[in-house]
């Protein structure tokens, strides 16, 4: 199918209920940020948390777009690389136990195909203080939200997070102010927000408010972020299962103290979307813009 073609195909997966749209920038052209609105819609599109507009770039090297519904371009989404990773290797662009690099436009992470529907992803090393990532503490601070204060600590996995841990994990209350903590002026590019529970020291569940997604199934940087904040409070040990809605990821320390996810991809469908007028495309979508 040629870039000139109106009509768009793509292939949905989802990684713990966390579903993308794999778009191949082969051979297609990417929809503006209102097609993408409208494709990502549950009701008047496709429905998905995101579109990943990739390809591969040379031997052993991949470049994927990660695209929020909003429209926004992501840092990093480890859920999303995994799926990136999965759709390469059902075009037979990757064979299994090989490491490949998948570069997003700021970070390469190496994936590893442990079986089809197992992918590993060193994502690399946490950070708590990132001069790509503004916040403006590195330290933990507090935020209230309709009369509770909550604890929170900033961390950044190539995009930003902020943590808190909690004793009861509420869907009602990441929802409520989970949107409030991502638009908080502490992160001017807004941020990821993780409720944590630790219930043993291999073993922790989360809730997930994902910037420029709102209320999510699951997060493999979310995972990792609040796995690198464990860590450094002593927490948890070296290498855990975290609980999330949709499913169980594992996340350990790796060498240099860099971060490795595995996790299970599932591919749900192939779409044809139909174009009754062509889409206007262009080379990319916007990344996310810094607040001044």
């Amino acid at each position: 199918m040629s870039k000139g073609n109106n009509d768009l195909y793509f292939v949905k997966y989802h990684a713990l209920g966390n579903d993308y749209l794999f778009l191949d920038a082969s051979r297609f052209k990417l929809p503006t940020m209102a097609g993408i609105k409208k494709i990502c819609h549950r009701n008047f599109g496709i429905g998905s948390d995101g579109i990943l507009y990739g390809r591969k770039v040379s031997n052993n090297i991949f470049k994927v777009q990660i695209i929020n519904p909003d429209g926004t371009t992501a840092e990093i989404s480890g859920n999303g690389i995994r799926i990136f990773a999965r759709a390469m290797f059902d075009l037979g662009q990757v064979a299994s136990h090989s490491e490949f690099f998948v570069k997003t436009f700021k970070k390469t992470v190496t994936c590893n195909i442990l079986s089809k529907d197992q992918i590993e992803v060193d994502m690399g090393c946490p950070l708590f203080k990132d001069s790509n990532i503004p916040y403006f503490s590195c330290g933990s601070s507090t935020f209230t939200a309709n009369d509770t204060t909550y604890r929170y600590y900033p961390v950044s996995m190539g995009n930003p997070h902020c943590v808190i841990f909690v004793d009861d994990l509420s869907c009602e209350k990441t929802k409520t102010a989970g949107p409030l903590l991502e638009c908080n002026p502490m992160f001017p590019e807004k941020t990821n927000v993780q409720f944590a529970k630790i219930l043993d020291r291999n073993t922790m569940t989360i809730e997930i408010w994902e910037r420029g997604a709102g209320y999510t199934l699951a997060s493999g940087s979310s995972a990792c972020a609040v796995f690198a904040v464990a860590r450094k409070l002593n927490l948890c040990s070296n290498n855990v299962k975290i609980h999330m809605p949709g499913g169980i990821l594992h996340v350990k320390t790796a060498k240099l103290g860099n971060i490795m996810q595995k996790g299970p991809v599932k591919q749900i469908a192939t779409c044809k979307l139909f174009q009754r007028q062509p889409v206007p495309t262009s080379d990319v979508a916007p990344p996310l813009e810094r607040k001044t």
